[in-house]
């Protein structure tokens, strides 16, 4: 019984991040298959572990698959659980750059008040939770290409501050309802920036609100 609610669970997420690394090696090395409602199923063969989820006529892509579709050049730096209600800001895990707060870099800002991703160039950045636009420009000044997004989280106002994307990739305006998950644009290198990457910022109040350090408040809140 403990193995099949275990079964369950992972289908839900390509990468079993709910599994300890120890759990998901030892599920790689059996040949398996659980099947769950809706027609979810995991498929376990040898050191390959593969998901099709059905759902409104979409079947989930293999992380692999998932990296190249959007642009980007995976990493292991976290897992993202696609059926979570907040996300982080890629399908799969990239690496993770400069954190949050002080850094000492030729043409970086000392005081960072985001954190940075490096999936490449273009690479598509999505949506962390459902929002409504509250701002979108091509001339954000030093975080260059941007969209602004606010959530209302645990009875909360936050802000998504998604920067430095590339032009012409915007495809949300001010004032329009996003989904978690959506596609915002891509990865770029406008603005203030010594090369493509996203800078993100998570903002507790709302636009004008109090900057925290994102990777800190995805690891706690992504679900």
């Amino acid at each position: 019984m403990s193995f099949a609610a275990l079964l369950a669970v992972a289908t839900t997420i390509p990468s079993l991040s709910l599994l300890s690394p120890a759990d998901v090696q030892a599920m790689a090395y059996t040949d398996s298959i659980g099947t769950t409602l809706d027609g979810q199923h995991v498929t376990i063969d040898g050191n390959i572990v593969a998901q099709s989820v059905q759902r409104e006529g979409y079947e989930a892509l293999t992380i692999e698959e998932t990296a190249r579709a959007a642009g980007i050049r995976a990493d292991s730096d976290f897992i993202n659980n696609p059926a979570g209600t907040i996300q982080w800001p890629f399908k799969v895990g990239v690496h993770i750059g400069d954190r949050f707060g002080y850094r000492n870099c030729a043409g970086c800002s000392v005081n960072h008040g985001g954190q940075d991703f490096n999936p490449g160039l273009g690479a598509e950045i999505q949506a962390i939770a459902d929002g409504v636009v509250s701002n979108s420009t091509d001339s954000g000044g030093s975080l260059g290409v941007v969209m602004m997004i606010d959530h209302v989280i645990n009875g909360e106002k936050i802000t998504s501050v998604y920067a430095h994307m590339e032009y012409d990739s915007r495809r949300f305006e001010e004032g329009d309802v996003v989904k978690v998950g959506d596609v915002l644009g891509t990865t770029g290198s406008t603005g203030m920036s010594t090369g493509p990457h996203l800078h993100f910022e998570i903002r507790i109040g709302g636009i004008n609100g109090t900057k925290v350090d994102p990777l800190e408040w995805l690891w706690a809140n992504t679900n």
